[in-house]
């Protein structure tokens, strides 16, 4: 006889306050709530010498910066430098302006220790602001006053909403990065979009409308570093963006009393709403079984990966990788492993990894991942693949790099077009070698197949050839420059080879080459370039975006997620020219028609822009 499912009522798990704004976050076990958010929460504020607000967008350091509340002030901290000890007693309190996205209100002045220490953390000179004990704030949308936050006074996001952010992204996300005032336990995933009126504990609070996410959610809260993927924001875009391209998680409330609220409070849903719909362009994480280990060389591994949970497996281009989410002593750990099997083999996926000294994840691997233990992945992707490509191919590999090859080897073989292959693989010894049973097996069986296996160890015992590559070792390839040529290996070993190549008149079209991560804008040398923007002109450079350049050039400029999502700060290109990144917020057509975004584009010339 099976147990009745038992209904857990929605609870209030976890309250934050951000005591100045763009910091880290402090938990707290019960908080007393006011109209204009809790108390302590984000009523200071660095700003600059006109009052105008820095926050972490800009400044990702900030949120390394610790507070602690005591009844006479806070103090603030960070790694490598002097506490600051701050006492209300000792604040100017001089009246001053100050503007958050475009409200202008007056707050206080703190201390000049204040100043100082700020200043020389951030490299400008900047100023710490107070709203006082009654923020002078008043947001007309709501009709009450708010302290420093963005727009609203309270953010409330369910554990279960996150929980099915990170079940559809390979790079697992934490609630801090989300910088919420109240966490929730006991719901299904977005449940709180639906939540009109609740009252938790003396307060009840209004849903107002969803929080727009900017790229302040891709900073890490430990390290400060924006991630290089824009992960979770590009996987929220996918099935959280309206059709503008903002992006949308958790739920902006406010209070319509003030009271006591604390941690492990029942919240009760008074009265709910429609949720907001978005397109959904998500795809669910995959879950794979461990079914088998192979040692293919010296510590060389490939793990065979079968679906779980009733799931099939996504097809792939031979040649892609599979982005993987480990756990690995409690912490989340992202990586990208080229799959060594063919799709034309389908069923399970195969993932080589060599070990590598100091390398945690490969080690990790190598020691803990057995035979029924599971991974979480994504589909396979990666541009780095055979395509259409059939005809007259080199595939020349060192190292791990070897595995994209051994896809593509083995999708060719299974197809029987291999035509005119040369298989070029540079190792170490003659331990190193991967799978070189299989190399012989597929070069006997296939005629117009050529394995050249390269010790870079000399090995009195091997007949092969021996050195690092070179020109002379690639003259042993006919018809170079007729070849569509694939390459990876170390960065090293891929340098040299490209220049080897197009030396040898290898036309770059036909040059390809494996990349794990970001798109790297290549900004070139450094040269200083004219920027105009609606007839404001200053001198700036093609290393940074045009809007950190307006910005530190004293211009204010639309911007809200500052990572090619939303389009807010959209302009027209009326001369010059800049790199521009192909990002969702560039509709088609629109590169055409001049439109970059100020965010994400990099002059490569004098360029005028208008707004």
């Amino acid at each position: 006889m099976s147990k009745p499912t038992l209904l857990t009522s929605p609870t209030l798990s976890q309250i934050n306050v951000f005591p100045v704004k763009s910091i880290a976050g402090l938990s707290q076990s019960q908080v007393w709530v006011e109209k204009q958010g809790i108390s302590f929460d984000r009523r200071f504020m660095v700003a600059k010498k006109d009052g105008s607000m820095i926050t972490a967008r800009k400044h990702p350091e900030m949120v390394k910066v610790m507070a602690t509340i005591q009844s006479h002030g806070i103090t603030l901290s960070y790694p490598g430098r002097m506490p600051l000890i701050l006492k209300y007693a000792d604040f100017l309190m001089e009246d001053t302006n100050a503007e958050v996205w475009g409200d202008e209100f007056s707050a206080y002045t703190t201390t000049i220790k204040a100043d100082i220490w700020f200043s020389l953390l951030l490299g400008q000179e900047v100023q710490l602001l107070y709203t006082g004990e009654q923020s002078n704030r008043l947001r007309p949308k709501i009709n009450q006053n708010v302290s420093f936050a963005d727009g609203f006074p309270l953010l409330v996001i369910s554990e279960a909403s996150l929980e099915a952010l990170n079940a559809r992204s390979s790079q697992r996300s934490t609630m801090d990065q989300f910088r919420t005032n109240l966490v929730v336990s006991g719901t299904e995933a977005f449940a709180e979009d639906s939540w009109k009126r609740i009252r938790i504990g003396e307060v009840e609070f209004l849903s107002v409308k969803p929080c727009s996410r900017c790229i302040l959610t891709t900073v890490n809260p430990k390290t400060a570093e924006f991630n290089a993927l824009k992960e979770p924001l590009a996987t929220m875009s996918k099935f959280r963006a309206d059709a503008s391209g903002d992006v949308y998680f958790g739920q902006n409330l406010v209070a319509l009393n003030e009271g006591k609220i604390k941690a492990g409070d029942i919240i009760e849903v008074l009265e709910t709403k429609p949720k907001e719909v978005y397109a959904d362009n998500s795809e669910l994480n995959l879950t794979l079984t461990c079914v088998e280990r192979e040692d293919i060389a010296q510590d060389f591994c490939t793990f065979w990966l079968e679906p779980t949970k009733e799931q099939t497996l996504p097809t792939y281009q031979p040649g892609q990788h599979l982005p993987l989410q480990l756990e690995i002593n409690g912490e989340y750990i992202s990586r990208r492993y080229t799959l060594s099997s063919s799709p034309s083999r389908p069923g399970r996926y195969a993932i080589s990894v060599k070990r590598v000294n100091d390398g945690r994840v490969s080690n990790w691997l190598h020691d803990h991942l057995a035979v029924g233990d599971t991974l979480v992945a994504e589909k396979p992707d990666g541009t780095f693949h055979l395509g259409a490509h059939t005809d007259k191919l080199l595939l020349l590999s060192a190292g791990s790099g070897i595995t994209p090859m051994l896809s593509m080897l083995r999708y060719l073989a299974d197809h029987n077009q291999v035509h005119d292959v040369v298989f070029y693989h540079q190792c170490s010894t003659q331990n190193d070698i991967p799978c070189l049973d299989e190399l012989e097996l597929l070069q006997e069986a296939h005629p117009h197949l050529t394995v050249h296996v390269v010790l870079s160890r000399k090995d009195k015992a091997w007949k092969g050839l021996s050195g690092r590559l070179s020109a002379e070792l690639l003259s042993h390839i006919p018809t170079l420059a007729e070849r569509q040529v694939f390459v990876c290996g170390p960065d090293a070993f891929m340098k040299e080879a490209k220049s080897l190549l197009l030396a040898k008149a290898l036309p770059e079209s036909q040059y390809h080459q494996e990349a794990f991560g970001p798109i790297q804008i290549e900004t070139g040398e450094e040269k200083s370039v004219t920027i105009s923007i609606d007839g404001n002109i200053f001198e700036g450079n093609n290393q940074q975006t045009v809007l950190e350049q307006a910005e530190n050039a004293g211009l204010k400029m639309a911007n809200s997620c500052r990572a090619g999502l939303c389009g807010a700060c959209k302009v027209t290109l009326a001369s010059g020219e800049v790199e521009q990144p192909d990002v969702p917020a560039l509709f088609s057509g629109e590169k055409e028609e001049g439109k970059v975004l100020a965010c994400c584009c990099i002059p490569k010339t004098d360029i005028e822009l208008v707004s």
